[in-house]
């Protein structure tokens, strides 16, 4: 459901300004806007003093700083200490400035170690096979050498190398070639001083880089660039122990004040940055906000309390039909819902006073998900990912996936986690109905041992593809109802009539189209189909009713052509049936190739299924998870107009998490 807002303001001398607004960011309720002239009376903007802004420069600087620290040390589990009362923007910009600098010469150090310890594995080899070569002819006035890798293992392109060079310089080349390793060819061209740039524009034209050493071996001998790297590669692993120590003692000693550090800039840093946003009279400044109406009455006992009659809190609860778009939105659903508000976070929130899909999407898109998947094994696995996201999240720690840089905050992790594990318990109830464990592994036993197993509802048997389709069309057809209603119903609510003659219309001829084609199609009785013209008669006559209220012709033609949209819409979700017989017919197959090997084959056929299910599984979890929510987002959500009357969520000013919690 959508929470109650009301409208706030807090008037107060501009001497408590700065207490004002900490107090409020301690509360962490209030939604802090700009005021505009209407909501109050003759003001303008607060600005930043010159004082406040070079704090802002300063905490800002800070910010990145301290991020950057607690991204360069090592990631130790150490908690936030209490800094000291008199700490000041000078003390603490100095302090971090001093640890950013011994961090980061650390980090450097070592990044040129690794970087160090790369070039040697990358030209060792090299040079140990091509230095005999080219130092052979490094003292001739005659002669030259250019010594090169080719990232290949095939000598068929040193022979083609051979025969560009012999053509380019009428045979007065030589080319050897060496293999360095399993995926280069170390190659050396010897040639006449006067061909040089021809022999360059040879090597140029095939991509051929002339091996040049780095500097710091360039200028020794092979035989002591070999022993230096030797040496090298000996030394380096004992430096990086080293340095990896003292930036895990950095970490010890100073990330629990680096965490508290970076929550109290952060605070102060926010509060800095609102002043704008407040507006001020002569003498006196107003917050302008937004807070939940059950908890206005704990924001004035606290501003009262600590400010007794120096400040002033006027409230008004918000009206949903004027300007709703300005109101934020809160849902708060009870504990077993609030999950599958995840699944609306990737869109705006709808529009204050509208409807919060947010229970139906709890009690449909799981069975939905339930029916496509429809196998115990899978939900068996799924109920146990759910388990690990649950334990990991109750640890209050976030789970960060560096390759794909995605941090989940612990919240999320158990929502994710009860969503996962709701929708696994659908699956394994759906794979009951079916008889499916890893596809028909149930039947294949059944069949070996004679036992007297079937399933409730063979979905992949020929005669109930009739059955299931329409029972599937039947859930369609319930959902977007369902959303038409609520369209109607809130229509009504906000006094919308050109809404309610779009619903009746839309729902008439929706109707009116299902009995008609239904009866056509032979699937309901044949005396529907006058019904079914008669409602969409009825649409088109409403439609034409609604021109008293407003004349768009244009629109009510829309109206109409969005009845055969809504059709259609019911008719998507048979993809619910059609992925679901894709992954079962799969997984059948899998298992059948894997039987057909018989008792010799066992382990084959063992590895065969397993990787095949594990291939479904993943197009499982990826595809038929998305495919119910595609019909929520789209179908669903569409005939009540979320997406096109949504609002803006509800962000209160409040303070700083620290970091990975």
């Amino acid at each position: 459901m959508i929470v109650g807002m009301s409208r706030v303001l807090v008037f107060g001398p501009k001497r408590l300004l700065g207490q004002v607004i900490e107090e409020v960011q301690r509360l962490g309720t209030v939604h802090i806007d700009r005021i505009e002239a209407k909501d109050g009376p003759a003001v303008h903007p607060l600005q930043l003093s010159e004082e406040d802004t070079k704090a802002v420069q300063v905490l800002d600087r800070a910010l990145a700083r301290v991020d950057g620290l607690l991204g360069l040390l090592p990631p130790l589990a150490s908690e936030p200490v209490s800094l000291p009362t008199d700490s000041t923007l000078d003390a603490i910009d100095a302090e971090t400035t001093e640890l950013d600098r011994r961090v980061r010469d650390l980090t450097r150090r070592r990044l040129e170690l690794e970087e160090e310890r790369q070039l040697i594995d990358s030209y060792e080899g090299a040079i140990r096979v091509l230095s005999p070569l080219l130092s052979a002819l490094s003292g001739s006035q005659a002669f030259q050498t250019i010594g090169f890798l080719l990232n290949t293992k095939d000598l068929t392109a040193v022979a083609a190398l051979r025969n560009e060079l012999v053509k380019a310089t009428g045979g007065r080349v030589e080319v050897v070639s060496r293999i360095v390793d399993d995926r280069r060819i170390g190659v050396v061209v010897a040639f006449l001083r006067p061909e040089a740039e021809r022999v360059r524009a040879v090597l140029s034209r095939i991509g051929a880089a002339e091996l040049r050493l780095p500097a710091r071996f360039a200028q020794e001998g092979p035989v002591e660039t070999i022993a230096t790297m030797q040496r090298r590669k000996a030394e380096i692993p004992a430096e990086l122990e080293r340095i990896d120590q003292e930036l895990r003692a950095l970490a010890t000693s100073a990330r629990p004040r680096l965490l508290a550090l970076r929550v109290w800039v952060a605070d102060r840093l926010a509060q800095l940055k609102v002043v704008p946003e407040l507006a001020q009279s002569h003498y006196t400044f107003i917050l302008y906000g937004w807070a939940p109406t059950r908890v206005v009455p704990a924001v004035r006992r606290a501003l009262h309390g600590r400010f007794n009659g120096d400040i002033v809190v006027s409230d008004e609860p918000a009206d949903a039909h004027v300007e709703p778009e300005r109101v934020p939105v809160l849902l708060d659903n009870p504990a077993f819902i609030h999950p599958f508000q995840r699944l609306l976070a990737l869109f705006q929130p709808p529009r204050y006073g509208a409807w919060d899909p947010s229970p139906v999407v709890a009690i449909t898109f799981p069975i939905f998900v339930g029916l496509v998947i429809g196998d115990i094994g899978y939900g068996l696995l799924m109920f146990w990912g759910g388990w690990k996201l649950r334990q990991m999240a109750r640890t209050g720690r976030a789970w960060t996936i560096n390759f794909l840089s995605l941090r989940f905050a612990p919240q999320i992790l158990a929502d994710v986690s009860f969503l996962m594990r709701v929708c696994a318990l659908w699956i394994i109830f759906f794979g009951a109905v079916y008889l499916e464990f890893f596809g028909n592994v149930p039947e294949l036993v059944a069949h070996k041992y004679h036992l007297p197993i079937h399933p409730i509802f063979d979905r992949l048997a020929s005669e109930n593809q009739t059955p299931y389709f329409l029972s599937i069309i039947a859930a369609g057809i319930l959902m977007i109802f369902l959303g038409l209603t609520v369209h109607l119903v809130e229509t009504i609510r906000h006094r919308y009539y050109v809404g309610v003659f779009e619903s009746l219309v839309i729902m008439l001829g929706t109707a009116g189209l299902l009995l008609f084609l239904g009866a056509q199609g032979a699937i309901l009785p044949a005396g529907l189909g006058g019904i079914g013209l008669y409602l969409f008669l009825a649409a088109v006559v409403v439609a034409g009713i609604s021109l008293v209220v407003e004349r768009d012709v244009i629109k009510r033609f829309l109206w109409l052509l969005e009845s055969t949209s809504s059709f259609g819409h019911i008719l998507s979700h048979a993809r619910l049936m059609a992925f679901g017989l894709a992954a079962a017919a799969l997984a059948k197959a899998a298992n059948d190739l894997g039987a057909q090997l018989g008792t010799p084959g066992v382990l084959v056929a063992i590895l065969i299924a397993a990787g095949a299910q594990a291939l479904f599984l993943l197009f499982t979890i990826i595809g038929h998870i998305i495919q119910p929510a595609r019909l929520h987002w789209v179908e669903f959500f569409s005939k009540f107009k979320f997406h096109e009357e949504s609002g803006r969520a509800y962000r209160p000013f409040q303070k700083s998490a620290a970091p990975g919690r």
